[in-house]
């Protein structure tokens, strides 16, 4: 809950997001390799100009930003992008002591970046709760963006039973992790919310009285998420009474999901990529080998004090795929001026070359698999490559922040693999709504920005990596917000196939602010 009024948050949300973020240099102005890619020049990287509002800009700095001021104000979608490239940037910094900006997206650095120090949510329902350490190999167990279905099988979420081929005929992986704050929330003292009846005891909670409704007209508590102890927000826990979870960075709630691939044994491609050393599982062997894995998509999910229904940040590798349309039904992605960038070896998800009397999938674009279920009368091979294309160009605003973060790495870390990532959209709300206890599907959107299915196909922010065959379909609000709820007793069932039954929750069940990881990764 919040001291002071919504109008006085915002303006000091402002000021001190402009105070946090300094004013950091802009790389120059250079022509560089298109590759695949075609080159869009970037003003605010050529002059030095910073692209945010309140001189805001990101800098090459392992602090997190704490709030993305005012989401109504205008040019809130510069304040946004750039608050999600600062947040991007400090939970990538590396873990080693004494690391500075030039060892930012070093390539081949064995040591975790920050965000995967934070717990895998599958070993955190699953009793476990140990983070990786220096130098430790990931499991990567899950084909799936989260865990809607066992870690053994292999599923694209939110779009039916679907993986994701590269060209190289790899099966794409995936991890969630959540951070410290949320993690103390889920195993606070008296409601253990890694089981069923510890959400549904939480959940079903009174609260407390809302002090900040004259009078009193709503009740705090319940599945409400950490937002962070900052600008007088005071946390409160099932019961509603008043609860600090973040530690010294005061930051709330953030949950990561990450997609990978596995990356050529040769090690030609590791300057591209955040690497990481993985056992995988292989869904045709049905057997773990270790591997080296490049990040290609990557989703940051904040809760902040000014943002209580979240705001949703997406990055992605820039080999992912082309955009739809243009010649041949395809173009390359506009993307900012970057003289340190190498030409593209290809596209990790599309064949521009591709032969339909070759491809499983005839090269239609976005194609999901059929998957070998009981029943099937038709199953696509694992390892069959697809051909995925962007069906919504990241917009101006986007590729302006992400041209002024490369300037930055062409300065201060000119070999970083992050002159390879991009920043694709962020969702947020525009009207920041707090959550009551007992809340229940659905949950308030906030009038997001972009609106998301509302808004039509051109607003819909997605991940060609994570929502590979929902692009034209859902954003992040509209599936969150619709179907996050706690764990049920049917979420719990499995089916004559093996798989866990996953179903879309009806209105009215108790929700689980926004978050899938409990009505996902629950097991007990």
């Amino acid at each position: 809950m919040r001291g002071s009024s919504e109008n006085n948050y915002f303006a000091r949300a402002s000021l001190c997001f402009a105070l946090g973020a300094a004013m950091a240099l802009a790389g120059c102005d250079r022509t560089g390799p298109s590759g695949q890619q075609g080159d869009i020049h970037n003003a605010s990287a050529s002059t030095g100009g910073s692209p945010c509002p309140n001189g805001a800009a990101p800098q090459l700095a392992p602090t997190l930003p704490l709030s993305a001021g005012n989401s109504a104000a205008a040019g809130a979608g510069a304040s946004v992008d750039c608050f999600a490239w600062q947040s991007f940037i400090a939970l990538n910094w590396p873990t080693a002591p004494g690391a500075t900006a030039k060892d930012f997206g070093k390539p081949r650095d064995p040591n975790p970046t920050v965000w995967e120090t934070y717990r895998e949510a599958a070993e955190v329902f699953g009793g476990k709760s140990s983070a990786p350490q220096a130098g430790g190999v990931k499991q990567l167990s899950r084909i799936s963006k989260f865990g809607t279905i066992d870690l053994s099988d292999i599923f694209q979420a939110g779009s039916g039973h679907h993986w994701l081929t590269s060209q190289r005929g790899d099966v794409t992986h995936y991890e969630i992790r959540l951070n410290d704050a949320e993690y103390k929330f889920i195993t606070q003292p008296n409601f253990d919310l890694r089981t069923r009846a510890g959400q549904l005891a939480c959940a079903s909670q009174v609260g407390k009285p809302d002090p900040e409704t004259h009078p009193p007209s709503g009740h705090i508590g319940g599945m409400t998420l950490p937002s962070g102890s900052v600008f007088g927000w005071i946390d409160t826990d099932c019961t509603g009474s008043q609860a600090t979870f973040s530690g010294p960075d005061r930051v709330g709630s953030i949950e990561i999901k990450a997609a990978w691939i596995r990356l050529p044994d040769d090690h030609s491609l590791d300057y591209r990529y955040k690497t990481a050393t993985a056992r995988i599982w292989d869904p045709r062997t049905r057997k773990s080998v270790t591997a080296t894995v490049g990040l290609v998509g990557l989703h940051i999910l904040r809760k902040t004090t000014g943002a209580q229904q979240w705001l949703w940040a997406t990055f992605e590798q820039i080999d992912n795929s082309p955009d739809e349309g243009g010649t041949n039904g395809w173009s390359p992605p506009r993307l900012p001026t970057q003289g340190q960038r190498k030409p593209s070896p290809g596209y990790t998800y599309f064949n521009p070359d591709c032969d339909p009397s070759k491809n499983a999938y005839k090269c239609v674009h976005n194609a999901p698999p059929t998957p070998c279920l009981l029943g099937s009368t038709k199953c696509d091979p694992y390892d069959a490559p697809m051909q995925v294309t962007r069906l919504n160009p990241v917009d101006d605003t986007a590729n302006t922040v992400t041209g002024y973060v490369w300037g930055l790495l062409a300065r201060q870390a000119p070999s970083s693999v992050f002159n390879y990532y991009r920043l694709i959209n962020v969702q947020w709300p525009k009207k920041s709504v707090r959550l009551q206890a007992q809340s229940r599907l659905p949950l308030p959107m906030g009038d997001p920005v972009p609106a998301g299915a509302k808004g039509g196909k051109g607003q819909i922010v997605a991940n060609t990596s994570l929502e590979t065959f929902q692009q034209s379909s859902a954003s992040c609000m509209d599936c969150h917000a619709n179907y996050a709820s706690i764990a049920t007793p049917k979420l719990l069932q499995t089916g004559g196939n093996g798989l866990r039954l996953i179903t879309r929750q009806s209105a009215g069940a108790y929700a689980s602010d926004y978050s899938f990881i409990f009505g996902a990764e629950t097991k007990r």
